[in-house]
Protein backbone atom coordinates (compact mmCIF):
# COMPACT_ATOMS: atom_id res chain seq x y z
CA UNK A 1 0.00 0.00 0.00
CA UNK A 2 1.40 3.35 -1.06
CA UNK A 3 0.34 6.38 0.99
CA UNK A 4 0.84 9.76 -0.65
CA UNK A 5 0.75 12.76 1.69
CA UNK A 6 -0.22 16.24 0.53
CA UNK A 7 1.91 17.72 3.31
CA UNK A 8 5.56 18.59 2.81
CA UNK A 9 6.49 17.15 6.21
CA UNK A 10 5.58 13.77 7.70
CA UNK A 11 2.49 14.04 9.90
CA UNK A 12 2.76 13.01 13.55
CA UNK A 13 -0.38 11.12 14.63
CA UNK A 14 0.82 9.50 17.87
CA UNK A 15 -2.01 10.94 19.97
CA UNK A 16 -4.69 10.82 17.24
CA UNK A 17 -7.69 8.54 16.80
CA UNK A 18 -8.04 7.03 13.32
CA UNK A 19 -11.49 6.07 12.02
CA UNK A 20 -11.76 3.51 9.23
CA UNK A 21 -15.14 2.65 7.64
CA UNK A 22 -15.96 -0.67 6.02
CA UNK A 23 -17.58 -1.26 2.64
CA UNK A 24 -20.52 -3.06 4.21
CA UNK A 25 -24.29 -3.48 3.90
CA UNK A 26 -25.97 -0.15 3.12
CA UNK A 27 -22.56 1.59 3.04
CA UNK A 28 -23.39 2.84 6.54
CA UNK A 29 -19.79 3.05 7.71
CA UNK A 30 -18.79 5.11 4.67
CA UNK A 31 -21.79 7.43 5.09
CA UNK A 32 -20.88 7.91 8.76
CA UNK A 33 -17.31 8.79 7.76
CA UNK A 34 -18.66 11.35 5.25
CA UNK A 35 -20.77 12.85 8.03
CA UNK A 36 -17.75 13.30 10.30
CA UNK A 37 -15.61 14.79 7.51
CA UNK A 38 -18.34 17.23 6.51
CA UNK A 39 -19.27 18.31 10.04
CA UNK A 40 -15.70 18.83 11.26
CA UNK A 41 -14.50 20.46 8.00
CA UNK A 42 -11.66 17.97 7.90
CA UNK A 43 -8.74 18.60 5.55
CA UNK A 44 -7.65 16.07 2.97
CA UNK A 45 -4.04 15.19 3.76
CA UNK A 46 -3.35 12.28 1.44
CA UNK A 47 -4.58 9.18 -0.31
CA UNK A 48 -3.85 5.46 -0.64
CA UNK A 49 -2.80 3.83 -3.86
CA UNK A 50 -2.91 0.04 -3.90
CA UNK A 51 -3.96 -2.68 -6.32
CA UNK A 52 -6.37 -4.05 -3.72
CA UNK A 53 -8.72 -1.08 -4.26
CA UNK A 54 -10.56 -0.62 -7.54
CA UNK A 55 -9.67 2.73 -9.15
CA UNK A 56 -12.32 5.45 -9.15
CA UNK A 57 -12.37 9.21 -9.62
CA UNK A 58 -15.18 11.67 -9.01
CA UNK A 59 -16.25 15.13 -7.94
CA UNK A 60 -15.63 16.45 -4.42
CA UNK A 61 -18.59 15.17 -2.30
CA UNK A 62 -18.15 18.03 0.19
CA UNK A 63 -17.99 20.88 -2.32
CA UNK A 64 -20.46 23.72 -1.70
CA UNK A 65 -20.76 27.46 -2.19
CA UNK A 66 -18.60 28.17 0.85
CA UNK A 67 -15.76 26.05 -0.54
CA UNK A 68 -15.85 27.56 -4.03
CA UNK A 69 -12.47 27.33 -5.73
CA UNK A 70 -11.21 24.67 -3.29
CA UNK A 71 -13.04 21.63 -4.68
CA UNK A 72 -10.80 18.76 -5.74
CA UNK A 73 -11.29 15.43 -7.45
CA UNK A 74 -11.58 12.42 -5.15
CA UNK A 75 -10.13 8.94 -5.57
CA UNK A 76 -10.84 5.47 -4.18
CA UNK A 77 -9.32 5.82 -0.70
CA UNK A 78 -8.38 9.11 0.94
CA UNK A 79 -7.20 10.36 4.32
CA UNK A 80 -8.70 13.37 6.14
CA UNK A 81 -7.46 15.08 9.29
CA UNK A 82 -8.74 17.40 12.02
CA UNK A 83 -5.97 18.82 14.19
CA UNK A 84 -8.47 20.44 16.54
CA UNK A 85 -10.14 17.12 17.39
CA UNK A 86 -7.00 14.99 16.92
CA UNK A 87 -8.91 12.84 14.48
CA UNK A 88 -7.97 11.10 11.22
CA UNK A 89 -10.54 9.49 8.91
CA UNK A 90 -9.66 7.02 6.16
CA UNK A 91 -12.52 7.19 3.66
CA UNK A 92 -12.80 4.29 1.20
CA UNK A 93 -15.10 4.97 -1.75
CA UNK A 94 -14.58 1.94 -3.99
CA UNK A 95 -14.79 -1.81 -3.36
CA UNK A 96 -11.89 -4.24 -3.24
CA UNK A 97 -10.46 -6.05 -6.20
CA UNK A 98 -11.40 -9.73 -6.16
CA UNK A 99 -9.31 -11.70 -3.68
CA UNK A 100 -7.45 -8.64 -2.36
CA UNK A 101 -9.19 -7.96 0.96
CA UNK A 102 -6.62 -9.89 3.02
CA UNK A 103 -3.82 -7.91 1.40
CA UNK A 104 -5.52 -4.59 2.17
CA UNK A 105 -6.17 -5.42 5.83
CA UNK A 106 -2.58 -6.54 6.38
CA UNK A 107 -1.20 -3.36 4.82
CA UNK A 108 -3.71 -1.15 6.63
CA UNK A 109 -2.73 -2.53 10.04
CA UNK A 110 0.95 -2.07 9.17
CA UNK A 111 0.25 1.57 8.21
CA UNK A 112 -1.65 2.14 11.47
CA UNK A 113 1.25 0.74 13.50
CA UNK A 114 3.77 2.78 11.51
CA UNK A 115 2.00 6.04 12.40
CA UNK A 116 1.44 4.96 16.02
CA UNK A 117 -2.17 6.05 16.32
CA UNK A 118 -3.48 6.23 19.86
CA UNK A 119 -6.56 4.15 18.99
CA UNK A 120 -8.47 2.81 16.00
CA UNK A 121 -12.24 2.88 15.38
CA UNK A 122 -13.82 0.78 12.67
CA UNK A 123 -17.35 1.68 11.50
CA UNK A 124 -19.39 -1.04 9.84
CA UNK A 125 -22.85 -2.61 9.55
CA UNK A 126 -24.44 -6.05 9.51
CA UNK A 127 -27.56 -7.56 7.95
CA UNK A 128 -30.66 -6.90 10.05
CA UNK A 129 -32.31 -10.12 8.89
CA UNK A 130 -29.45 -12.11 10.47
CA UNK A 131 -30.25 -10.88 13.98
CA UNK A 132 -31.19 -13.22 16.77
CA UNK A 133 -34.59 -12.74 18.40
CA UNK A 134 -33.32 -10.82 21.42
CA UNK A 135 -31.21 -8.53 19.20
CA UNK A 136 -34.38 -7.10 17.67
CA UNK A 137 -35.20 -5.38 20.96
CA UNK A 138 -33.56 -2.16 22.10
CA UNK A 139 -30.51 -0.45 20.60
CA UNK A 140 -29.44 -1.72 17.19
CA UNK A 141 -25.78 -0.79 17.66
CA UNK A 142 -23.05 -3.12 18.93
CA UNK A 143 -19.32 -2.92 19.56
CA UNK A 144 -16.27 -5.17 19.58
CA UNK A 145 -13.08 -4.33 21.44
CA UNK A 146 -9.58 -5.76 21.33
CA UNK A 147 -7.80 -6.62 24.61
CA UNK A 148 -5.42 -3.66 24.30
CA UNK A 149 -8.29 -1.25 23.64
CA UNK A 150 -10.23 -2.66 26.57
CA UNK A 151 -7.44 -1.66 28.94
CA UNK A 152 -7.82 1.92 27.66
CA UNK A 153 -11.59 2.46 27.48
CA UNK A 154 -13.23 -0.74 28.75
CA UNK A 155 -14.31 0.75 32.09
CA UNK A 156 -15.56 3.91 30.38
CA UNK A 157 -17.80 1.94 28.02
CA UNK A 158 -19.29 0.05 30.96
CA UNK A 159 -20.59 3.38 32.26
CA UNK A 160 -22.83 3.62 29.18
CA UNK A 161 -25.56 0.93 29.49
CA UNK A 162 -26.70 1.62 25.92
CA UNK A 163 -23.34 0.33 24.64
CA UNK A 164 -23.75 -3.41 24.04
CA UNK A 165 -20.97 -5.78 23.11
CA UNK A 166 -21.65 -7.88 19.99
CA UNK A 167 -22.82 -11.31 21.02
CA UNK A 168 -20.96 -14.37 19.77
CA UNK A 169 -23.17 -16.94 18.12
CA UNK A 170 -23.27 -20.36 16.53
CA UNK A 171 -23.82 -20.28 12.79
CA UNK A 172 -26.58 -22.88 13.02
CA UNK A 173 -30.07 -21.31 13.37
CA UNK A 174 -30.93 -24.05 15.87
CA UNK A 175 -28.54 -22.45 18.38
CA UNK A 176 -30.67 -19.30 18.78
CA UNK A 177 -31.74 -18.79 22.39
CA UNK A 178 -33.86 -16.00 23.83
CA UNK A 179 -32.33 -13.91 26.59
CA UNK A 180 -28.71 -14.99 26.14
CA UNK A 181 -27.02 -11.63 25.52
CA UNK A 182 -23.59 -11.92 27.10
CA UNK A 183 -20.66 -12.20 24.70
CA UNK A 184 -18.44 -13.84 27.26
CA UNK A 185 -21.00 -16.56 28.12
CA UNK A 186 -22.35 -17.14 24.61
CA UNK A 187 -20.83 -20.14 22.83
CA UNK A 188 -19.89 -19.89 19.20
CA UNK A 189 -17.84 -17.49 17.13
CA UNK A 190 -17.72 -13.93 15.88
CA UNK A 191 -20.38 -13.47 13.20
CA UNK A 192 -20.75 -10.21 11.23
CA UNK A 193 -22.61 -11.02 7.97
CA UNK A 194 -22.39 -8.15 5.49
CA UNK A 195 -19.76 -6.43 7.64
CA UNK A 196 -17.02 -6.20 5.02
CA UNK A 197 -13.52 -6.41 6.51
CA UNK A 198 -14.71 -5.92 10.12
CA UNK A 199 -14.06 -9.46 11.35
CA UNK A 200 -10.77 -9.75 9.49
CA UNK A 201 -9.53 -6.39 10.77
CA UNK A 202 -10.57 -7.22 14.34
CA UNK A 203 -8.73 -10.55 14.34
CA UNK A 204 -5.65 -8.97 12.76
CA UNK A 205 -5.59 -6.19 15.37
CA UNK A 206 -5.89 -8.73 18.18
CA UNK A 207 -2.88 -10.58 16.77
CA UNK A 208 -0.87 -7.38 16.26
CA UNK A 209 -1.89 -5.94 19.66
CA UNK A 210 -3.52 -2.86 18.11
CA UNK A 211 -6.13 -0.91 20.16
CA UNK A 212 -9.28 -1.28 18.06
CA UNK A 213 -12.96 -0.57 18.68
CA UNK A 214 -15.43 -1.88 16.10
CA UNK A 215 -18.77 -0.06 16.12
CA UNK A 216 -21.57 -1.52 14.00
CA UNK A 217 -25.29 -1.22 13.41
CA UNK A 218 -27.84 -3.71 12.13
CA UNK A 219 -29.55 -2.51 8.95
CA UNK A 220 -30.90 -3.44 5.53
CA UNK A 221 -30.20 -2.02 2.09
CA UNK A 222 -32.21 1.07 1.19
CA UNK A 223 -32.11 4.67 2.38
CA UNK A 224 -29.35 4.22 4.97
CA UNK A 225 -28.78 7.90 5.80
CA UNK A 226 -30.78 7.59 9.08
CA UNK A 227 -28.68 4.52 9.98
CA UNK A 228 -25.49 6.50 9.36
CA UNK A 229 -26.66 9.40 11.52
CA UNK A 230 -27.60 7.04 14.36
CA UNK A 231 -24.26 5.21 14.12
CA UNK A 232 -22.28 8.47 14.15
CA UNK A 233 -24.30 9.83 17.07
CA UNK A 234 -23.71 6.54 18.91
CA UNK A 235 -19.95 6.90 18.36
CA UNK A 236 -20.09 10.54 19.42
CA UNK A 237 -21.40 9.52 22.85
CA UNK A 238 -17.90 8.20 23.48
CA UNK A 239 -15.64 10.46 21.37
CA UNK A 240 -17.54 13.69 22.13
CA UNK A 241 -16.35 15.48 18.99
CA UNK A 242 -19.72 17.17 18.44
CA UNK A 243 -21.85 18.93 21.04
CA UNK A 244 -25.34 17.72 20.13
CA UNK A 245 -26.97 19.38 23.14
CA UNK A 246 -27.09 22.78 21.45
CA UNK A 247 -24.37 24.61 23.38
CA UNK A 248 -21.54 26.20 21.43
CA UNK A 249 -19.00 28.97 21.65
CA UNK A 250 -20.37 32.43 20.91
CA UNK A 251 -19.44 33.58 17.38
CA UNK A 252 -18.10 36.92 18.66
CA UNK A 253 -15.91 35.41 21.37
CA UNK A 254 -12.92 35.00 19.10
CA UNK A 255 -12.85 31.25 19.73
CA UNK A 256 -13.47 28.42 17.31
CA UNK A 257 -17.20 27.66 17.23
CA UNK A 258 -18.08 24.04 17.92
CA UNK A 259 -20.69 22.44 15.63
CA UNK A 260 -23.95 21.66 17.44
CA UNK A 261 -25.47 19.39 14.79
CA UNK A 262 -24.39 17.08 12.00
CA UNK A 263 -23.62 18.85 8.72
CA UNK A 264 -25.08 16.77 5.89
CA UNK A 265 -22.67 16.52 2.91
CA UNK A 266 -23.94 18.24 -0.22
CA UNK A 267 -23.49 15.03 -2.22
CA UNK A 268 -26.24 13.35 -0.19
CA UNK A 269 -28.84 15.45 -1.97
CA UNK A 270 -28.39 13.24 -5.04
CA UNK A 271 -28.15 9.88 -3.31
CA UNK A 272 -31.16 8.66 -5.31
CA UNK A 273 -30.59 10.83 -8.38
CA UNK A 274 -32.11 14.16 -9.34
CA UNK A 275 -35.81 14.95 -9.00
CA UNK A 276 -38.11 13.83 -11.81
CA UNK A 277 -39.89 16.09 -14.26
CA UNK A 278 -43.48 16.19 -13.02
CA UNK A 279 -44.76 17.28 -16.47
CA UNK A 280 -44.38 13.68 -17.66
CA UNK A 281 -47.58 12.91 -15.72
CA UNK A 282 -49.64 15.76 -17.25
Amino acid sequence: MYFTSRETTQASWEDYTVIVPSVSVGNVGQLAADLLISTLWMNKVGYFYDDSILPVVGNDPFCNRESSGQCKLVTGCEVYQSNEHKLVVVQQRSPFAKGKRDQFVTKLVAWIKQHQFSQVVHLTSSYAHERLDYQMIGAQQRYLITPKMETKVGELLKEHPEWKRLENRNISPASTQLGNTSQSSTPGCLYIPGGGIAKMLYENCVTEDVPLLVVLTFCSEGDNIPDAIRLTSYLNEWLNVIDLKGTSTAPDSGQVQTPTDWKIPTSWRLTFGSSFDQTIYH
